[in-house]
């Protein structure tokens, strides 16, 4: 009886919404779900498009070529600046770029016009050359500088390419070898370059995200076991069974960017009998051959299904950190990777 007198009396004073019950609280939105690797290694339906030009870079008296791979239509796209290994052409990363270009990334490769770029390294591809491994300091800040040249000049290469719309907010840096140094450089690794000149760092705070394909570990090229704790912003580390490093290290040594950075948003794909080669896509193209070094240990369908796995994880990375997908953060969170690939491919996180 007092609950109705009261609710009487509130309603002659709030109106007749006075004694409503709170509406209950909308049901929260369900997880992203996590696309399969399938899905995510399958190329887009954007036609591609591919450019060579030559910048100029007047504070240094330097020319830098440049390849770019990009998808048709209006933009502005994602960037994507990719540095090859030492000895290696910037067509060496086309399978790569491709690809990425039919996902609606714009890809931009700058050529070897250095001494990195001098040894042709092992004939047939499968393994990185001692160049990769180039103790010079001097060619260590000339590819750093190459590379974040390139990243700062969008409106530059926009204007040279017809069609071309970068979207300069979004953008990653990757590379190989020898340009994983230089991308991990850029994120922020630090390295001895001499007995007096300890931990210097590179450091462009420009990028978001960070791909280091078949990257050096500590004890070479400077790199200590402290080299990597200044490294905040997301990083991806691919490497594999077959992908030891020029002076025979274990293929796991590539990892140690991964475990010795700081932790959030870092992760590794391991894959069993990928090589050096494997991981570029180069011989998964139609009609590669394989390189004379793994033709008794490896096949043309194995090639390609370590490609499925590179691209698949990569493509997760860069739609993660540089298009803000929900369901590609999910895919690296999950075990999709392993799942599909029957455990040959491993994505690790921490």
């Amino acid at each position: 009886m007092r609950r109705l007198l009261f609710c009487a009396a509130a309603a002659l004073v709030l109106g007749a919404g006075g004694c409503a019950s709170k509406p209950a609280p909308a049901p929260a939105p369900p997880p992203p779900a996590a696309p399969p690797a399938a899905e995510l290694a399958r190329s887009g339906l954007a036609v591609v498009k591919q450019a060579d030009i030559t910048l100029r870079d007047s504070s240094r008296n330097r020319e830098v070529p440049v390849r770019v791979t990009y998808p048709e239509g209006p933009g502005p796209d994602p960037v994507i600046v990719f540095s090859p290994s030492a000895g290696a052409s910037a067509r060496s990363v086309d399978p790569l770029a491709r690809f990425w270009a039919t996902r609606g990334f714009a890809v931009l490769v700058p050529g070897r016009t250095d001494a990195a770029g001098a040894s042709p390294g092992d004939p047939d591809g499968a393994r990185e050359s001692s160049a990769d491994a180039s103790p010079d300091p001097r060619v260590w800040e000339a590819s750093v500088r190459d590379v974040a040249f390139v990243a700062a000049a969008t409106g530059a290469i926009e204007a040279r390419v017809d069609g071309l719309k970068l979207d300069e907010t979004r953008l990653g840096v990757g590379g190989q070898s020898f340009g994983a140094f230089t991308a991990m450089l850029l994120a922020g690794a630090t390295v001895d370059v001499s007995k007096k000149e300890r931990a210097k760092s590179f450091a462009d705070p420009f990028p978001k995200a960070f791909l280091l394909i078949s990257p050096p570990g500590r004890g070479q090229q400077g790199l200590t076991e402290k080299s990597w704790s200044a490294v905040d912003r997301p990083l991806m580390v691919v490497t594999g069974t077959r992908d030891p490093g020029s002076r025979n290290q274990d293929a796991s040594w590539r990892l140690d960017p991964y475990q010795l950075s700081a932790a959030g948003d870092k992760f590794a794909v391991f894959i069993e009998g990928a090589s050096h080669l494997s991981l570029t896509g180069l011989s998964a193209e139609p009609g590669a051959a394989l390189p004379k070094a793994g033709r008794k240990t490896t096949t043309a369908e194995a090639e390609a299904a370590i490609f499925r796995d590179v691209k698949a994880a990569t493509l997760a990375f860069w739609e993660a950190f540089l298009k803000g997908d929900a369901g590609a953060r999910a895919f690296l969170a999950g075990d999709g990777l392993a799942q599909e690939s029957e455990n040959r491919a491993q994505l690790l996180r921490r």
